[in-house]
Formats: structure tokens, C-alpha cells, sequence
């Protein structure tokens, strides 16, 4: 697999700065969706998972430095792959909602959204190199990506403009809460193998008066 890191660092910055023609352009574009999360989302989310991994390295003192890197690269490795695998289950949503907001169920033209839509929550996830920061490059991420899921709809799915911000609403919340809950479970289960000694004593531990 050749990589063209050149044109990928450009095509961010196209759907960052210039969605609306960024759209036109990708329209015309030959890629199919599963090309694209395989060749375009995984390296994005790769960048993404490597800062979120050296944010705990770094910062979570949690553990011994031995636990916290093993901790931070087991559910870095969870999480990623729920990310990812995220973005095909979410090509399969969105073709299924389409009908409802006068969109084409172009299961290819779903996953291609989808994909590209997805570029600002990989972006934003630069930002958890800093832990206390993840918070807002969640928010971030996701509020960017229904706007550009709004300009995009309607260039590759035909969806009715005065639709487009409810279809990507719906579309990016769920989106959200798969992803959401999803990798909080997985990060439960990974502090679990390295402190549930820890985590039982403060389920034991009486509450402090008042």
C-alpha cells in the first residue's frame, strides 16, 4: 500500500477550510468507502490513538510506568478499533436513514460521507496528547463533523438542503453515543486487568461524613 502523505495532509485541509468545494471535488472521486476508511480514516485515527497513548504515558500517574504503558497501549489498541470499526457500522446507518430525509441509500456514497465527515474528530483527537483536553476535542471533533456531514449530504446523498442538518444530527449522534460507550466500556475493562484491587477498595470504602 502506497501512501500518499501529501495529498492526505491536503485533503484535511480542504474539508477544514473549503468543505463546500472540497465536497464538489471528492462527488467525482472514483474511491469507494471501504478504500477510504482503510487508506484514509485509519491513518488519521492512527495519528489520533498515538497522541491519546503518549497523553497517558506522559501524564496518568495512576500507575507504575510499566502498568500505565501497558494500560494506555491496550486501550489505545481497544479503542482504535472501535473507532474505526465505527465509521463501517456508521456507513451502514446512515445508507438506512437515508429514505428518511429524502437521501439516496447508497450504501458506497454512505461510508464516503461518513469517512470524510469523520476528519475533524481525528484532528481534534490531537489534542488528547493532553488528557485534560479530551473533553473538548471530543466536543470538538464531533460538532465539526455534523457540520460537515450537513455540506456534504446533500452533494454526494442528494439530500433536500432544509433536511440535511436534521439527517446529520441524527447520523452524528448516534455516532457519538456507539463510540462513546463503546470505548468507555473498553477502558473500564482495561483499568480492571491492572488495578482491581484499587478500584474494589474504593467500592468498599464507606463514604466520608459530612
Amino acid at each position: 500500500m502506497v501512501i500518499n502523505f501529501a495529498a492526505l495532509s491536503q485533503r484535511v485541509i480542504d474539508l477544514l477550510i473549503a468543505p463546500r468545494k472540497t465536497w464538489r471535488a471528492i462527488r467525482s472521486e472514483p474511491d469507494r468507502g471501504e478504500r477510504l476508511v482503510t487508506h484514509y480514516v485509519l491513518l488519521l485515527a492512527l495519528l489520533s490513538s498515538a497522541c491519546s497513548f503518549l497523553g497517558v504515558i506522559l501524564f496518568d500517574s495512576r500507575y507504575s510506568f510499566g502498568d500505565r504503558f501497558l494500560f494506555s497501549l491496550i486501550s489505545t489498541l481497544l479503542k482504535l478499533g472501535i473507532f474505526v470499526g465505527s465509521v463501517f457500522l456508521m456507513g451502514r446507518v446512515v445508507s438506512s436513514l437515508a429514505p428518511s430525509f429524502g437521501s439516496s441509500s447508497s450504501s458506497d456514497r454512505a461510508l464516503k460521507l461518513i469517512a470524510y465527515a469523520s476528519t475533524p474528530v481525528w484532528v481534534a483527537g490531537l489534542l488528547t496528547l493532553v488528557p485534560k483536553l479530551t473533553a473538548l476535542a471530543v466536543l470538538a471533533g464531533f460538532g465539526y463533523s455534523a457540520f460537515l456531514f450537513c455540506l456534504g449530504a446533500p452533494v454526494l446523498l442528494g439530500t433536500p438542503p432544509g433536511r440535511a442538518v436534521g439527517y446529520a444530527l441524527a447520523s452524528i449522534i448516534t455516532w457519538f453515543a456507539i463510540t462513546l460507550i463503546t470505548a468507555w466500556i473498553a477502558v473500564q475493562i482495561t483499568g480492571l486487568m491492572f488495578s482491581p484491587a484499587l478500584l474494589l477498595d474504593g467500592l468498599s470504602r464507606p463514604p466520608a461524613a459530612n
